[in-house]
């Protein structure tokens, strides 16, 4: 198994909504899995985006959210899971993760 995709993205939390930066893995098998940072020592949560996603949102369809200072709305994502979450981040880069999320996420169909 390999990565896909590593790097830095905001993302909102969810009881306080403050964006928090963390370390994100996109592995070739669809898991999507963020550390507190590079270390890759604490996951925070991980989603399995060929099974668990049910949507993937990006700049002006992601809703009731606002990007950090500074940054603007056509650089968010939101990852829409089966059980209800809704995963908001931010990136410096926007497109390339977009376009490795959504191929993973439309394997499966």
């Amino acid at each position: 198994m390999a990565f896909v995709k590593s790097g830095w993205l905001l993302r909102q939390s969810t009881i306080l909504k403050r964006w928090k930066k963390n370390w994100f893995d996109l592995w070739s098998d669809g898991h999507l899995i963020y550390y507190d940072d590079q270390t890759r020592q604490n996951i925070e949560d991980k989603v399995h985006m060929p099974v668990d996603c049910i949507n993937i949102r990006t700049g002006q369809e992601c809703r009731d959210i606002q990007p950090p200072d500074g940054k603007s709305k056509d650089c968010m994502l939101q990852i829409v899971c089966r059980d209800g979450k809704t995963i908001s981040l931010c990136a410096e880069i926007l497109l390339s993760y977009v376009f490795n999320l959504k191929s993973i996420f439309y394997l499966n169909f």
